[in-house]
């Protein structure tokens, strides 16, 4: 199934309307990620990126698979973003992945405090950084990250630490904030030379 959005920044309706959001989509016993997307698919990209990459920093990313889940779902998002795709495409198998409703619905009130930090800190500024031709280049680094992330599931505390920086550039690129996602791109870089020395 394919989800409409825009390739461009979305209307700002900010970070705590989209965790609403998606508290919206809880059912009785699971949900399902096909469900939360298609709840906030027509936001745009970005609320699609903030969303696995809040879940890499919350208790969520100690479910085992589950971090691998967010990883490939970041980078499947930002490539049909650089490909600026009027529409989202996921594989069957990702969109009937799905969890307790009832521990979505803890994880949906530990996202609130973040959620309510980016709503308060973003500003339109540098905005070309974010807008074409130069928003590749962080679309194209949340790319990359989301590829790392399967990959170092075993290594702790280092998916938490690249779903933070991701959290950073969805944030720079879902407000306009240029200054945000540049500040991401210098964080990136000083993560993943970290997380390289580690292992």
């Amino acid at each position: 199934m394919e989800i409409e959005t825009e390739t461009k920044t979305p209307p700002q309706s900010g970070a705590r309307a989209v965790v609403d959001k998606i508290e919206t989509t809880l059912s009785a016993d699971r949900t399902r990620l096909g469900d939360v997307v298609d709840a906030i698919g027509h936001a745009g990209y970005t609320p699609l990126l903030m969303l696995p990459a809040l879940a890499l920093v919350s208790p969520l990313s100690g479910v085992p698979g589950f971090t691998s889940v967010c990883g490939i779902l970041i980078a499947a998002v930002s490539a049909q973003m650089m490909l600026r795709r009027p529409t989202l495409w996921l594989p069957g198998w990702m969109r009937r992945t799905s969890l307790s409703s009832a521990r979505v619905h803890r994880i949906i009130n530990w996202f609130r405090l973040p959620a309510r930090w980016l709503d308060c800190i973003t500003r339109q500024r540098l905005t070309g950084l974010v807008t074409p031709p130069f928003s590749i280049l962080p679309q194209g680094l949340c790319f990359t990250l989301g590829l790392i992330i399967p990959l170092l599931e075993l290594v702790p505390f280092t998916s938490s630490i690249l779903g933070a920086v991701i959290v950073i550039l969805a944030a720079g690129m879902f407000a306009g904030d240029g200054l945000l996602a540049l500040a991401g791109m210098l964080v990136a870089a000083a993560a993943v030379g970290g997380i390289a020395a580690l292992v």
